[in-house]
């Protein structure tokens, strides 16, 4: 049946289905896309971690310093100021900022080779103000 029609019978007070059965029935689906997307997107929960685990060490940092990101994946350590993180679903996630010498950089990695190490350090500004991550979903 046409679900147009449907809801318009269920509307009219014209139809033998509960429209409260329909509601669940809705609800249940919406459920289902939900847990569907979640699965298909994995970077959507590990998103979701990150971020509550930067919040809180950002938290946890004093104000005259920024988080900072080790990444660890290249056979030596990379250090780098951390401006923004984005989320690219299914299953990448890209870091973008700067070196210690300001030179802009980006780091794309896979979310199952996904390791990084937050650590507080000096502002890579010190006269302006604490940077915050930022988070993107695309």
């Amino acid at each position: 049946m046409d679900i147009d029609k449907l809801f318009k019978e269920v509307m009219s007070g014209h139809s033998h289905y509960d429209l409260n059965r329909l509601k669940k029935l809705q609800e249940s689906t919406d459920k289902i896309a939900g847990i569907t997307y979640r699965k298909n997107n994995p970077v959507v929960a590990i998103r979701e971690s990150i971020e509550r685990h930067v919040r809180q060490f950002e938290s946890a940092s004093n104000h005259d310093q920024e988080v900072m990101i080790m990444a660890a994946s290249f056979g030596s350590q990379v250090v780098f100021y951390v401006d923004s993180i984005e989320f690219n679903n299914p299953d990448l996630i890209i870091f973008h900022g700067t070196t210690d010498s300001g030179k802009p950089m980006q780091l794309i990695q896979h979310h199952n080779q996904l390791n990084f190490l937050l650590q507080a350090g000096e502002k890579h500004n010190p006269d302006k103000e604490r940077r915050q991550i930022g988070f993107i979903n695309s």
